[in-house]
């Protein structure tokens, strides 16, 4: 999947990852439903669906393609919905440009711009591909949850050559998201760039 006018890609374990575009048209698909349609057809028989499980996968599959990246200027998203049953969810990559000085406060940028956000981690990874690599979590109280609810912000960050590559998970199952932890580490590992 091309990312920023053929800079990045990802190769995406197609067992794990399905490529999701962030609009429509897009290739082959002039509509979501397209897409929706297309998608179903190709994952359903993996699994022994009824057609009422079959109509749930479709529905699904749409309300993916429709909804918003949560936060602007998303590169690719992609739905974890592995052959072998696990947590279904949308994670959405992004990448800038390295500035100047970034590099020394990568860690710290890593977990900056979670306003208000409580229980923020940093911890570095080891990588083939980037420089430096981290996992990142915070939690995110949600404005008016009475309750103290809060989102999980989970973030696979790395830095290649003179990019910044993230991929987020945003989950209000704190659980949920961290079983996506190492499957977005491997998604941020297939990278390569184009240039």
């Amino acid at each position: 999947m091309e990312l920023s006018a053929g800079e990045a890609a990802f190769d995406a374990d197609v067992d794990r990852w399905v490529p999701v575009p962030l609009a429509f048209p897009a290739g082959d698909w002039p509509t979501a439903s397209s897409w929706a349609e297309d998608v179903t057809a190709e994952l359903a028989p993996y699994w022994s669906l009824s057609d009422l499980q079959r109509a749930d996968l479709a529905h699904t599959a749409l309300t993916v393609a429709s909804t918003e990246p949560p936060l602007p200027g998303a590169i690719a998203r992609f739905w974890h919905l592995p052959v072998v049953p696990d947590v279904s969810r949308v994670v959405h990559a992004y990448a800038e440009p390295l500035e100047p000085g970034w590099s020394e406060r990568l860690e710290e940028w890593a977990t900056d711009g979670y306003e208000g956000a409580v229980f923020q981690r940093a911890e570095a990874v080891e990588s083939s591909v980037y420089a430096r690599l981290f996992r990142t979590s915070a939690l995110w109280p949600l404005p008016g949850a009475a309750d103290g609810g809060a989102a999980a912000v989970l973030r696979v960050l790395g830095e290649i050559e003179d990019m910044i590559v993230v991929i987020e998970i945003i989950d209000m199952d704190i659980r949920i998201a961290a079983r996506l932890f190492d499957a977005a580490v491997e998604l941020a590992e297939s990278v390569r760039l184009g240039r």
